[in-house]
């Protein structure tokens, strides 16, 4: 496929199929004398490993570069887990919520490099560390998100309750207090230097941590008119610096651009861009069944920053990856089975299509695949 040049930052594609993390899942799970489907629920990744949520309780954790998995139980639970959230600070500190409210949280010690002499190791490898927050959350989790040190994380639920949870590595211990009650479910939250921006079906709001207690601020001046699962998130840029953005998903393919007070600064129309998408993705097994324009153009919901610049969203049918700068969506995938979940690590989106199919879309291949080169080549004319 040719692209555009107004197009070509924002590109993606489908380079080569995730079978071989598939592979290492069971479809089935022995429980007692019991055996239960198993299916994938969520997803997140980094770069040096993929965290995928399953209907059992458990988290599969993938390490990319060695290609093997390993299983974190969450404690007494087989509950279904309805997020899973990774933070890679001076350990691997993954948040795993549940549907019966319950939030699991697993410290993954890091590898020694090879070049570090072994008299500078200890004489005891670290093991997986677990701390449950139970008993906060009366319903299903459905957002989750870390502090950039891994010492904060903030969990929310269907009935709109935020719980901090403030974690101490040293000595072993958590706590964790409700900071604020939306009373309708939590959508999406992002965190930046003391401040975290909250979307539920009913609002935006920023909550500002500020002399001990948490401020709130409510994102423009009027509620939604209708309860709708719309995310915001917070966008920066280290080359630029400056104070980040606060882009907030409103119905009708719009966005809201605020600062970090919750001034409304622009609002941003995406429906005309989303009718003419600059590229549309290229999937390896695409779903044999079209969407409507209808189903194409009707709301945006979570949004990731994905290649720094760039803003992706998704309704249950159709991924987009938008350009707020220039108003275009750059790239329409809309050929996926029905999303579950979705994960933006850098440069590199990954959706959960379905109980059993993974897919990785990004400008090129792993660089595993490209190594080895398993990746499939593009169509040519």
């Amino acid at each position: 496929m040719e692209v555009s040049g107004g197009a070509e930052e924002g590109f993606v594609r489908e380079w080569a199929p995730c079978s071989h993390i598939l592979n290492l899942i069971p479809p089935r799970i022995q429980t007692g004398i019991f055996s239960n489907e198993l299916y994938l629920t969520c997803v997140d990744a980094v770069s040096e490993y993929i965290a995928l949520g399953t209907n059992v309780g458990l988290v599969y954790w993938y390490d990319r570069k060695k290609g093997n998995i390993q299983r974190l139980r969450c404690e007494a639970s087989t509950s279904s887990i309805t997020y899973v959230k990774i933070v890679n600070t001076v350990d691997y500190m993954v948040g795993a919520g549940n549907a019966a409210g319950q939030v699991t949280v697993f410290q993954i010690p890091k590898e020694h490099p090879e070049n570090v002499p072994d008299a500078f190791k200890p004489k005891v490898e670290r093991k997986v560390e677990r701390y449950t927050i139970g008993d906060l959350h009366k319903s299903k989790i459905t957002a989750i998100e870390w502090s950039k040190n891994g010492m904060r994380l903030f969990s929310g639920d269907k009935n709109g309750v935020i719980i901090m949870t403030e974690i101490d590595f040293y000595m072993h211990l958590c706590k964790s207090m409700e900071i604020v009650n939306e009373e309708h479910e939590i959508v999406q939250m992002s965190y930046y230097q003391n401040c975290l921006l909250v979307s539920s079906l009913y609002r935006s709001i920023i909550c500002e941590r500020r002399d001990a207690r948490w401020h709130v601020s409510q994102l423009g001046k009027k509620e939604r008119k209708s309860l709708c699962a719309l995310g915001a998130v917070f966008q920066y840029s280290y080359a630029r610096g400056g104070p980040p953005a606060a882009y907030c998903a409103r119905p009708g393919l719009r966005l809201w651009r605020a600062d970090t007070q919750g001034n409304v600064l622009q609002t941003l129309l995406f429906k005309e861009a989303i009718s003419n998408p600059l590229t549309i993705a290229e999937l390896l097994n695409p779903s044999q069944q079209k969407h409507s324009q209808t189903q194409r153009e009707y709301n945006l919901g979570p949004l990731y920053v994905f290649r720094e610049h760039f803003l992706v969203s998704h309704n249950e049918n159709v991924l987009y990856i938008l350009d707020p700068r220039s108003l275009t969506a750059v790239a329409v995938v809309d050929e996926l089975r029905r999303i579950l979940s979705v994960s933006v690590n850098k440069d590199e989106i990954f959706v959960l299509e379905g109980p059993r199919s993974l897919v990785r879309l990004a400008h090129a291949p792993e660089p595993a695949a490209l190594a080895t080169g398993l990746f499939a080549k593009p169509n040519t004319p």
